[in-house]
């Protein structure tokens, strides 16, 4: 590992399996999120490039490349004294760019990435491993904080145009695979992915990698001080089929950033009780799911103030749960409890089920001392229930998206991504307006929910007609390919805390169709058409004019990435970092609020100008309510 602040990782793999142009997009990458980054090329020292091919002697190609490469000549003094000589120039070029990262970096994190380094090393020259060679290397690689390795099949590698040398493709990958066995911190990669996603790939384990050095230094600053102990709780795990959320994200990068301060847990939903540490946070299972997604729900609530008195804690973060949303926690720990309002719903299920849910999740706001929210319209609504509380608006991040400015807007089909709850998403409102405006595009359903849920889509689904598909659930590839596919995302939801699928959909220049709730508010001059809440015929039309204009299309979609720039994960996280530090400094309560953020979660609204579209306008016969442009300008 390195010690002077800057991340050294090395990009392997043979030659012809795309480790520079992998290193240029993963140096944009970085340097895009703020990273300082120096390159340095490992492959080939003078010698290497002095003799890339054979010398102007009499004998034939194939015998000199054995020659070369053979077993007997990888041992001789001759290759001992390259590999030496390689080594230095290796260590010399990394040196310096190590040197020139840091004097770049002025307070920003530093990475040198390499071309090529130790392992193609040891996988060119395959010295004896008891050697000096050998040892040289691997210590070179210890001082390696990541190593990416990709692999490519042999016959990818001579479809390439793999020279006639010798070792073959077959035979250069398997010493590869032997010496990465043998050194530490090695990643694998599928060189053969497309070469956006092998970036993003890429990127996340030095994202990763960058996150467990600083954990680990700052373990090590802090020895002998008792960690302070945060733990997050949340019903909708990542791993829980039932739902895989919205929610479940944002846990989730707010545990992890969380985590990289304080000694982390996590109390969520599982089928059996127990303890699990992965990524350096604990996890507590409290055992519900058996009993499936909504008796799981209200056991799950039941259970909180028993964990709350078992877990030690310094700080709760509760992701509120449907459907009472609050469990009266504050009641039960003497720690700081901060509320979390992903989900809060009892009025939306007071109008589905008829039941008055929204009377225990009133008396229960009423316990917390500090709230978060997504949204203004969802703090002016806790403001009226707990006028003592501090309620803040964080609201949600995304991870930015390499996308060419010629896809935005376009695409082959409508999509909706989201949990599949029929009355919650608006799924039978869309599918009546989808019949009814009958768009020029298909219409793809992607998501998963309850087996009851899905069988009344399906049932739906028996009787629509059209071209209409549902695909499932879809994991991260496979939704970055239907995102990046869509020429435009529809959100016809009854109830919203954020939309965190609207703001992925804007990371790829993609407008957004929805209806017009105070909670979507933020996405207004965004990029975004909103037409009267629930309103059947005005979401026919939207549907059907956004398929037939793939100018205006466009045009919205460059809007909706310029907005969802304004939205990243590092700001987000890091301000529940700053409040969880407020209330382990004061105790934080009514009467000593917790830190201000003046733009509470919004992006500032642009002035209109060339490619914004100027006042609303609205559709025949009907009024534009309050959101984004209801229907392209008439310029």
């Amino acid at each position: 590992m390195t010690t002077d602040g800057v991340l050294l990782v090395t990009v392997s793999g043979p030659a012809r399996s795309g480790t520079s142009s992998l290193v240029r997009r993963l140096a944009a990458l970085l340097r895009s999120r703020g990273f300082s980054v120096g390159t340095a090329r490992g492959h080939v020292c003078f010698l290497c490039h002095r003799f890339s091919g054979p010398p102007r002697v009499r004998e034939r190609e194939e015998e000199w490349a054995h020659r070369r490469y053979g077993p007997a000549r990888s041992r001789s003094r001759r290759r001992r004294a390259h590999a030496l000589l390689h080594a230095a120039e290796l260590s010399a070029r990394t040196g310096a760019a190590r040197l020139l990262a840091r004097a770049r970096a002025h307070g920003r994190p530093a990475v040198v990435l390499t071309d090529g380094g130790p392992l193609d090393a040891l996988a060119s020259f395959d010295p004896n491993p008891g050697s000096t060679v050998a040892a040289l290397y691997s210590s070179f690689s210890r001082n390696r904080d990541l190593t990416l390795l990709l692999e490519v099949s042999a016959s990818t590698l001579a479809a390439r145009g793999w020279a006639r040398d010798w070792p073959s493709p077959h035979d250069l990958r398997e010493r590869y695979k032997a010496w990465a066995h043998r050194l530490p911190d090695v990643a694998p990669l599928d060189g053969e992915a497309p070469p956006s996603v092998l970036a993003r790939a890429a990127l996340d384990f030095v994202l990763d990698t960058e996150r467990s050095r600083a954990i680990s230094a700052r373990r090590r600053a802090e020895a002998g001080a008792r960690p302070r102990q945060i733990v997050v709780s949340t019903f909708d795990d990542a791993g829980n089929p039932d739902y895989r959320g919205g929610g479940a994200l944002v846990v989730d990068k707010m545990a992890r950033r969380l985590a990289e301060d304080f000694q982390l847990t996590v109390v969520t939903a599982g089928r059996r009780s127990g303890t699990r540490i992965r990524d350096g946070i604990r996890y507590v299972y409290l055992p519900v799911c058996w009993a499936g997604p909504r008796v799981g729900q209200i056991l799950f609530q039941a259970l909180l103030p028993l964990a709350a008195r078992r877990v030690p804690h310094d700080v709760w973060i509760e992701s509120f749960t449907p459907p009472f949303s609050t469990s009266f926690l504050p009641l039960f720990s003497r720690a700081p409890v901060v509320g979390v309002d992903q989900g809060r719903s009892g009025e939306a299920l007071w109008h589905k089920y008829h039941i008055p849910f929204f009377l225990i999740e009133r008396l229960g706001l009423r316990c917390y001392r500090n709230i978060v929210v997504m949204n203004e319209a969802d703090a002016e609504s806790v403001r009226r229930i707990n006028p003592k509380a501090d309620v803040q608006v964080i609201a949600n991040g995304v991870e930015q998206q390499e996308v060419d400015e010629s896809r935005f807007g376009e695409g082959e089909y409508i999509l909706f991504l989201g949990r599949i709850d029929l009355w919650q998403k608006g799924l039978d409102l869309l599918l009546s307006a989808y019949r009814k405006g009958r768009p020029s595009l298909p219409l793809l359903l992607v998501g998963s929910g309850t087996e009851a849920e899905e069988r009344k889509l399906r049932a739906l689904l028996d009787r629509q007609g059209g071209d209409v598909r549902w695909l499932g659930h879809a994991e991260d590839e496979r939704k970055h390919e239907l995102l990046l596919g869509s020429a435009f995302l529809v959100m016809p939801s009854r109830h919203e805390t954020f939309g965190l699928v609207a703001l992925e959909g804007m990371s790829y220049g993609k407008p957004v169709l929805h209806f017009n709730l105070p909670a979507l508010r933020w996405m207004r001059d965004g990029g975004d058409v909103g037409v009267p809440p629930f309103d059947v015929d005005a979401l026919a039309d939207g549907l059907r004019m956004l398929a037939a204009d793939p100018q205006w299309r466009r045009r919205l979609g460059r809007e909706a990435r310029q907005a969802a720039q304004r939205y990243t994960w590092e700001e987000m996280t890091g301000r529940y970092v700053s409040l969880a530090r407020h209330l382990l400094a004061s105790g934080s309560g009514p009467d000593e609020p917790g830190p201000r953020y003046p733009d509470s979660g919004r992006p500032d609204p642009e002035p209109p100008g060339p490619g914004r579209p100027g006042p609303e306008r609205s559709g025949p016969g009907r009024p534009s309510s309050e959101g984004g442009p209801s229907w392209p300008p008439t310029d």
